[in-house]
């Protein structure tokens, strides 16, 4: 089968020979392309001995890896829960590393050769313990990434130190994907913003400082009612000797604005000095939802006792996805488009919003952190945000149009000002 390759690739895949091969820049730049082309010809003819692929879990593994090897063999892939292959007379182990006790998945074994996907994303300790896996004379490891904040292990200590440690890396953007028209490239510049922006779409290793929200403004907040919403959600922060917080959520997938928050609840025992039993918030909750037909109620999976009480009165409790980065990179591209909306009665959630801010001690430690302080509500509305938000295509309707634009073609004129009256007097 032939492919279409840029220069960059050509360049990147003639260039692989050192013990650490990594690529690294834009989504969707071409680069997992190339660097899975040069696995495969050193699984096919490289030194003798196992091979591993490495990712955040075993289904990233599949999506990003697997899928992609196999397209290229023209073979069908192998199931999704197959943990092994043999490729060119070689045993293939496929590994996830979420997080550190995965090093104990990887001791004792001999590889060859190593290739990670999402390096960016797997554990210092896991990076390590894997370098002294690769011990076969002339084994190497290929590695892709996005580029996170300057301080992160994998800048530092090992593409900064590239002189030292027999290590090549090369920066990709999207005009490094030859297969990838314009317009589609415009899509995916006006999918992130802010830092996001900077690391997915320009490559840059940039900190993440400041407000974790800077699109958030007044274009994000509503006053007048919308018609009924296809369905509800509710997301819940529980806490007890923190504060318990929610948000009510009506969605309609196929009108701007998709996601409309049009009540919060917020209990800090802390400053009424009496703290509240489960029973108590359930009941509280329940008040809350009044009579709203909510479709999933979406809380921490550690709230274990909150989440009984809350299945006892039928109520329909599904475990929030906790992955806090990946919520605020999901939320921060529909924040962006004003696909996410909050009505200015939610006046703690619109506080919280636009005080969230990144943890400046942990980015010295090259970590993407929010400062623990007064977030619970964008918790919780990230809890319920998050799970439907991944597999949606909202985007920003009619990406060349101002946001007063867009209100007219989706309100007409004679609905112009409808989330916000001020604005049709020239707020914007």
């Amino acid at each position: 089968m032939a492919f279409i390759t840029s220069d960059k690739q050509n360049q990147s895949y003639l260039e692989s020979t050192h013990r650490f091969n990594i690529w690294v820049g834009a989504v969707r730049s071409g680069k997992t392309f190339s660097s899975i082309r040069k696995f495969l010809d050193r699984l096919k003819h490289g030194v003798h001995g196992d091979a591993m692929i490495i990712g955040v879990n075993r289904g990233s593994i599949q999506r990003n890896v697997i899928t992609t090897i196999y397209r290229m063999l023209g073979h069908p892939a192998p199931s999704p829960m197959c943990n092994k292959v043999t490729l060119y007379g070689r045993d293939v182990y496929f590994v996830g590393a979420p997080d550190v006790s995965a090093v104990t998945t990887i001791q004792g074994s001999t590889l060859a050769y190593a290739y990670v996907d999402e390096a960016t994303c797997i554990p210092e300790a896991f990076w390590k313990m894997l370098e002294t896996r690769l011990s076969v004379p002339g084994a190497q490891l290929f590695a892709t990434a996005n580029p996170e904040g300057p301080s992160h292990y994998l800048k530092k200590q090992y593409i900064d130190r590239k002189e030292e440690l027999d290590l090549i890396h090369w920066d990709f953007n999207l005009d490094d994907n030859p297969v990838l028209d314009e317009k589609y490239k415009a899509s995916i510049k006006a999918s992130f913003s802010g830092v996001w922006y900077k690391r997915f779409i320009l490559g840059e290793w940039c900190q993440a400082t400041g407000a974790i929200f800077p699109d958030f403004d007044h274009d994000n907040q509503f006053s007048n009612p919308f018609p009924a919403p296809s369905y509800y959600l509710c997301g819940i922060d529980y806490g007890t000797t923190n504060p318990t917080a929610a948000v009510l959520l009506a969605v309609t997938p196929n009108k701007w604005p998709q996601v409309r928050v049009e009540a919060e609840y917020y209990y800090d025992s802390s400053k009424t000095g009496v703290p509240k039993t489960d029973a108590q918030l359930v009941a509280d909750i329940k008040n809350f939802l009044s009579y709203k037909n909510v479709s999933s109620i979406y809380v921490d999976p550690a709230a274990a006792s909150f989440k009984i009480a809350l299945r006892n009165e039928d109520l329909p409790v599904i475990d929030a996805n906790n992955d806090v980065l990946l919520g605020i990179k999901t939320m921060s591209k529909f924040i962006s488009g004003k696909n996410i909306v909050i009505h200015k009665s939610c006046k703690n959630l619109i506080e919280q919003m636009q005080s969230y801010a990144w943890c400046p001690k942990a980015q010295s430690r090259g970590e993407d952190k929010p400062i623990k302080q007064a977030d619970h509500l964008p918790d919780s509305l990230r809890y319920a945000c998050t799970p439907f938000l991944l597999s949606a295509d909202f985007g920003n309707p009619d990406q060349q149009l101002t946001i007063e634009q867009l209100r007219r073609k989706v309100y007409d004129d004679d609905g112009y000002g409808y989330m916000n009256p001020l604005q049709a007097g020239g707020y914007l």
